[in-house]
C-alpha cells in the first residue's frame, strides 16, 4: 500500500490530536503542555491546507522538535504531583491512562519527525536536501537565473 505524503501528514496530525485528547482527560500537566500541543495541531492543519508549501512543514518540524524537550521536562516535573493528586481522590486510573498516552506520544514524536521530513522532501522535489539548507539559492544551480551583470558564474 503506497501512501502519498499528504496522507502521511494527515495521519500524523490525526494521531497527534487523538493522543493529545487522551492526555488532557486528566489535568495533571501544566497549561504550557496544552499550549504546545495546540500549536502543533494548528501548524499541522496549516500544513495540510497549503499542500505545495514547504515552510509550514518546516515550522511544524521545528516546533515538534522543541516539544520533545518541553514535553519531557513537563512530564518529568509533574508526574509525581499528578500521581499523588489522583491517588488521593481515588481516580488513579485516569492518571495512569493520561500518563501512558503522554509518554507514548513523547516516544512517537521522533518517528513523526522522520515522516514529516519525508513530506518536506517530497514538497521540495528535486531540490530536497537532508537538512534545512535548501533555503538559499546558488546562482549556478537555478535554471533560468541570470545575474544582473550578465555573468553566469557567481563571483565571490
Amino acid at each position: 500500500m503506497v501512501l502519498n505524503r499528504n496522507a502521511i501528514l494527515r495521519y500524523i496530525i490525526a494521531i497527534h490530536f487523538l493522543y493529545t485528547s487522551m492526555v488532557l482527560m486528566a489535568e495533571w500537566l501544566p497549561m504550557s503542555y496544552s499550549l504546545n500541543q495546540m500549536a502543533i495541531f494548528i501548524l499541522g492543519l496549516w500544513a495540510i491546507v497549503h499542500k505545495e508549501s514547504v515552510i509550514q512543514v518546516e515550522l511544524l518540524m521545528v516546533i515538534k522538535a522543541f516539544s520533545i524537550i518541553l514535553d519531557a521536562i513537563a512530564i518529568g516535573m509533574y508526574f509525581q504531583i499528578g500521581k499523588t493528586t489522583y491517588g488521593l481522590i481515588d481516580h488513579s486510573s485516569y492518571f495512569v491512562l493520561s500518563a501512558f498516552f503522554a509518554i507514548f506520544l513523547l516516544l512517537l514524536k521522533p518517528i513523526m519527525l522522520a515522516f514529516l521530513n519525508k513530506v518536506r522532501q517530497d514538497r521540495l522535489g528535486e531540490n530536497a536536501s537532508p537538512t534545512f539548507g535548501g533555503w538559499g539559492t546558488n546562482a549556478g544551480s537555478v535554471p533560468g537565473y541570470t545575474p544582473v551583470d550578465g555573468n553566469n558564474q557567481p563571483t565571490y
